[in-house]
């Protein structure tokens, strides 16, 4: 009877060895399931990366060709013709605005000086005198 207590503690023993590492290798089995999932979803995320890397690599190359079809110092070059264009025109309408200047202010003073003239006669006369004593 002894010997079939001791058996039984024995069993008793393994079984909950058993137990024990049933409980682990589930604990292990859960934690690789989790590790999967993880690896699962970091995988979907690094493919959407990738197709939208795709989708960005496959537009800059369009844009790129379009670029190099169109040839991409000659529109360096037109945009420099345009600036320089600008330029010029920018200049002559300066000038015809200081031209235009000096006509108003001639205007204005010729204006005055009749107005004088008609006001004040005999200073025409002196004004007359003045211009021509200048000029001759």
């Amino acid at each position: 009877m002894e010997k079939d207590v001791e058996k039984f503690l024995q069993a008793e023993e393994s079984a909950e060895r058993l137990i024990q590492t049933l409980e682990k290798l589930q604990t292990e089995a859960k934690s690789y399931q989790g590790a999967t999932n993880e690896l699962g979803t970091v995988r979907n995320k690094l493919l959407e990366l990738i197709e939208s890397t795709k989708d960005v690599v496959s537009n800059s190359y369009e844009v790129i060709k379009t670029l190099k079809d169109i040839g991409g110092p000659e529109i360096f070059n037109r945009f420099d013709k345009i600036e320089n264009k600008l330029e010029e025109a920018f200049n002559k309408q300066s000038s015809r605005i200081k031209n235009l200047k000096l006509f108003i202010i001639i205007l204005l003073l010729i204006s005055l000086a009749t107005i004088a003239g008609l006001v004040f006669p005999k200073y025409l006369v002196e004004l007359n005198n003045f211009f021509y004593n200048i000029f001759r």
